[in-house]
C-alpha cells in the first residue's frame, strides 16, 4: 500500500510539494502579501476526497486556511510530469506562493521547475534520500515509513487475527519499507500469527482488481486484510465483507462498507509539517529544510477505529495502547529494528 497512502506514504514512493513565493516578476507587494497569507495551490495525483494520500494533501491545506493562515486552490488528476510542471508553472504566473506537488512521479518535476524559477521556494516529497537534497529554494519532505509499517503490524498483531494478508496496488521502494516493518510489528505484538504472500495488482485506483485480489486472499485463508487507503479500496472492503474478515489501513470514507469490517488504519497528518513550510515562508528563511512525518511529530497517527464483527478480540482499549505505544516510541523506550 502506499503513504502514498502510508501503507503512504510512510507515504512513499517519491511523491512532492511545490512551495512557490513568487515567480521572476513577483513585486513587493506580492512579496509583502505572502508574509501575511500566501496563496497555497495543491496540486493532486487524484481526488481530493480518496481518503488517502490525495486527501491527507488537500486536508491540511484546508485545515490551515480555516485557521486564517493561508488561501487555498485545490487541482485534482493530474497523472502525468509534464502536466504537473505545467500546472506548477501556470500557479507561480498567477502569483501563488506555495505550489504543492503532491504525487508519486512529481520529484523530478519539482527540481526541474525550481531551476527555472530561482526565486520561487519549492518543497520536493519522496522516500528517505530526500531529504538530502534540500537546496536553496527547495526543501524536502518524507515520512517515517518504519514508523507507519510497524504500528500496522502491531494492530494488527492485536487483533490476534492469522493469516494476514495483503492487497494494493503496487510494491515501491517507500511501501516496501513499510511491509518489511509491518512484519515486524506483527511478530511483537503476535509472535504466532503468520502472514500470506502480499499481492500488489498494479493499480492504485481499480477496485475490480482489487476485489479479486481481496477474495484470493480469502481463498488463501486470510483473516485479515492489510490495504491502503486508495482508489481501489472499496474493492477490498465489499470483498471482506461478503467473505467475513476484517481489514486494516482503509479510510472510513472509502465506502459504505469500511465501518463494518476495517478496524482502522495509520494515516498521515501533513498539516503541522506545512503549518511548519508556511511558518518558514513567512519568516523569510526559507531554504535548505527537511521534514519526516514521524508518530512522535504527530505527522503520523491511528485512526478512524472501528469495533467489528471479524475481529472480535481487538482490544477494547486499543486507543490507549496505540497512544503508549506512540509514547514508548517517541521517547526512545521502545525502538524499531532497522529495517534492511
Amino acid at each position: 500500500m502506499k503513504l502514498r497512502s502510508l501503507l503512504a506514504p510512510l507515504l512513499a514512493v517519491p511523491v512532492v510539494a511545490v512551495l512557490a513565493a513568487c515567480s521572476s516578476g513577483a513585486t513587493a507587494d506580492s512579496t509583502s502579501a505572502a508574509a501575511d497569507k500566501p496563496k497555497v495551490a495543491v496540486v493532486l495525483g487524484g481526488l481530493a476526497n480518496d481518503g488517502g494520500f490525495n486527501q491527507y494533501a488537500a486536508d491540511a491545506a484546508h485545515a490551515l486556511e480555516k485557521k486564517g493562515e493561508i488561501t487555498a486552490q485545490i487541482r485534482e488528476s493530474v497523472t502525468s510530469s509534464s502536466d504537473a510542471e505545467a500546472a506548477f508553472r501556470q500557479y507561480a504566473s498567477q502569483g501563488y506562493d506555495l505550489i504543492i506537488g503532491w504525487g508519486l512521479d512529481f520529484s523530478n518535476s519539482v527540481f526541474t521547475v525550481a531551476k527555472e524559477l530561482p526565486k520561487a521556494h519549492f518543497v520536493a516529497t519522496g522516500s528517505a534520500d530526500i531529504l538530502d537534497k534540500a537546496t536553496a529554494n527547495v526543501e524536502t519532505w518524507t515520512y517515517a515509513s518504519d514508523q507507519q509499517g510497524y504500528l500496522t503490524g502491531w494492530v494488527a498483531g492485536k487483533t490476534g487475527l492469522s493469516p494476514i494478508g495483503v492487497v494494493d496496488g503496487q510494491l515501491a521502494p517507500f511501501n516496501e519499507t513499510s511491509y518489511k516493518a509491518l512484519s515486524v510489528g506483527l511478530k511483537a505484538a503476535n509472535p504466532a500469527a503468520t502472514e500470506l504472500k502480499p499481492i500488489f495488482t498494479g493499480s492504485w485506483e481499480d477496485p475490480t482488481l482489487a476485489n479479486q485480489a481481496a477474495k484470493a486472499q480469502i481463498a488463501a485463508g486470510a483473516k485479515l486484510i492489510v490495504t491502503g487507503a486508495e482508489g481501489y479500496t472499496s474493492g477490498v472492503l465489499s470483498a471482506a465483507k461478503a467473505g467475513g474478515i476484517a481489514t486494516l489501513g482503509a479510510s472510513s470514507t472509502s465506502s459504505s462498507d469500511a465501518k463494518s469490517v476495517n478496524v482502522g488504519l495509520v494515516k498521515l497528518d501533513f498539516t503541522p509539517t506545512l503549518e511548519e513550510i508556511v511558518g518558514h515562508l513567512k519568516k523569510g528563511d526559507f531554504g535548505k529544510h527537511s521534514y519526516t512525518s514521524t508518530i512522535a511529530n504527530k505527522g503520523l497517527i491511528f485512526a478512524d477505529i472501528n469495533a467489528v464483527d471479524a475481529a472480535p478480540d481487538l482490544p477494547t482499549d486499543i486507543a490507549a495502547q496505540v497512544d503508549e505505544l506512540a509514547k514508548k516510541l517517541a521517547s526512545g523506550e521502545v525502538t524499531i529494528p532497522a529495517i534492511g
